[in-house]
């Protein structure tokens, strides 16, 4: 690598939604897991399960569209 040498920006929008899709599928699922340890019923596994999909792929838009405005 030389002095002169110019830093290159990474783009790869598709592996930044993968991670944040994965992130989120991993978030539902320990939700389901914990609500459904705690005894509650398939509808409220559900639902809290469908919602913290919703939260956190929404931050992790809303982080990725930050940073690309940044760049």
């Amino acid at each position: 690598m030389s002095i002169h040498s110019t830093q290159q920006v990474c783009n790869h929008p598709a592996r930044d939604l993968t991670i944040v899709a994965l992130a989120s599928g991993v978030a539902s699922l320990g939700t389901a897991v914990v609500t459904m340890a705690l005894h509650a019923s398939a509808l409220a596994a559900l639902t809290a399960s469908g919602g913290a999909f919703m939260a956190v792929l929404t931050t992790g838009m809303n982080v990725l569209k930050h940073i690309k405005r940044d760049s």
